[in-house]
């Protein structure tokens, strides 16, 4: 099948007369057909006044059409009014598509709800819509009222605990202020940095308009499981790249098991393969009609970093007149320790990065262009901003560990603080050990930003073996 292309009046010329000609072809294709005695000439009229129309056009020509207008009887309801497949086109998904596209402008427009109406028999219209989460509102004679009750992003209002723990500063014998902001308690998608990123990636897609996210990670990607829930939550496709390595054996358990579960679409890669998986991904989504966003893997971007400006000013609030010294956090793809970086600049708090893999070379480039951007994109950043990432704790790479590490994540954990081997726990292992150099003096306060990682301990060298009596 050639591409579809989904095009909304809005992006092409569509005057009166081609509208009169496409709901004449289309009428009785309907699912409710038209009556033979409509004036299609009034229903245009109404069409052009209060709807958005679109096409799905193949090959140049016309094989779907589709309209939908705000419902002035229900606020924040959305009516679809028009949509239609030529039958020869009819099981290719280009129905689907049209329908997910609506749904996306209908989020775009702030909708609660979308309806639209199809014959009691139309069995096929039915199982279309009922595959995209509608379900039989009114059941009125032959004509069914079906309605899709769109799921809505928390409120900003979320905000994570800050903790003392005066436990964990007893196990580890250190001689400081310690605080420790709780994002692994976040409450959405799993938990932890990546949930809080993909909150804010996932309004600036119902923003645009988009329908799909494609993104990648490895088994154990926190930014890829929070993805396929969040995907989950509003109704879109999630198609996720996998990347794995010849020859290693992965357990099917922590995020990939949540990843699989949710329904996401998982395709496996080694890294060599990633950029043309994603671009293949992308094109496929927009060859259906789709219009996918391609985020790139930890959710390294713009959005990203704003996620981390604003939980900056969130952390400032809690901590009143506590202000502290330090702010230490594990950094992997940048944006998060760009966010701090920028949110901390007007302050004495100097923010530290410990590298979950990447040098410091790399690393701290990539936290740079990450501010560079915000600033280019956002706002002009006011203050000093000092970029300080450490790669002397990554255990050789990503998901590499060490006794001593494994040690310190056994003592957390005994003074009630979970952190895993791959992000949080080398982020503690990074404070303990600067407390230990002097570089972060005792007496010092410092701000511990836990960014989760249960799912990354789950799989780990502490899981898999087994119980019994």
């Amino acid at each position: 099948m050639s591409g579809i292309t989904i095009q909304w009046k809005t992006e092409t010329a569509m005057d009166q007369s081609r509208l009169v000609s496409l709901l004449g072809e289309f009428g009785e294709l309907l699912f409710i057909p038209l009556g033979s005695n409509v004036n299609l000439e009034s229903c245009v009229s109404n069409l052009i006044m209060h709807a958005d129309v679109a096409c799905a056009v193949m090959d140049g020509e016309t094989v779907g059409f589709l309209a939908m207008y705000p419902d002035d009887q229900e606020p924040q309801s959305a009516h679809i009014s028009v949509i239609a497949v030529k039958p020869k086109q009819q099981g290719r998904g280009i129905g689907k598509a049209m329908l997910s596209r609506a749904l996306g402008l209908a989020r775009q427009w702030g909708m609660k709800t979308v309806g639209l109406d199809v014959s009691a028999d139309n069995k096929a219209a039915q199982q279309l819509c009922r595959s995209l989460g509608f379900h039989v509102h009114v059941r009125d004679g032959a004509r069914w009222q079906m309605r899709h009750r769109l799921s809505e992003m928390p409120t900003r209002s979320t905000v994570t605990p800050m903790e003392e723990q005066p436990r964990l500063l007893a196990a580890l014998d250190l001689d400081i202020e310690l605080r420790i902001k709780r994002d692994d308690l976040y409450p959405m998608a799993g938990g932890g940095i990546k949930a809080r990123k993909i909150e804010y990636i996932a309004r600036d897609m119902i923003a645009h308009g988009q329908d799909v996210i494609v993104t990648n990670g490895g088994p154990q990607s926190n930014h890829a499981r929070a993805s396929a829930i969040v995907a989950a939550i509003l109704g879109i496709k999630c198609h996720l790249v996998i990347v794995l390595e010849h020859g290693a054996r992965y357990l099917d358990t922590g995020n990939i098991l949540l990843m699989r579960l949710s329904g996401a679409e998982i395709e496996y890669c080694t890294k060599d393969q990633l950029a043309t998986r994603m671009d293949c991904a992308m094109d496929t989504y927009r060859s259906k009609g789709h219009n996918p966003r391609y985020v790139w893997g930890g959710g390294h971007c713009l959005a990203g970093t704003v996620a981390f400006v604003d939980a900056a000013l969130e952390a400032q609030e809690q901590c009143g007149d506590w202000i502290p010294d330090f702010l230490v956090t594990a950094s992997a793809t940048g944006s998060t320790q760009a966010g701090f970086a920028i949110g901390y600049a007007r302050t004495p708090t100097r923010v530290i990065g410990i590298s979950a893999a990447r040098d410091k070379v790399r690393g701290s480039q990539i936290v740079r262009d990450c501010v560079s951007e915000y600033a280019d994109h956002v706002l002009p950043v006011s203050g000093r901003v000092d970029i300080d990432f450490r790669d002397d704790w990554t255990e050789g790479g990503y998901e590499r560990t060490s006794p001593q590490l494994l040690e310190l994540i056994q003592g957390a954990a005994r003074a009630g603080v979970f952190v895993d081997p791959t992000y949080s726990g080398k982020a503690l292992n990074g404070l303990v050990n600067l407390v230990m150099r002097g570089e972060i003096p005792s007496g010092s306060k410092v701000l511990f930003w836990h960014t989760g990682g249960l799912m990354n301990l789950q799989a780990s060298a502490f899981a898999g073996g087994m119980i019994c009596l």
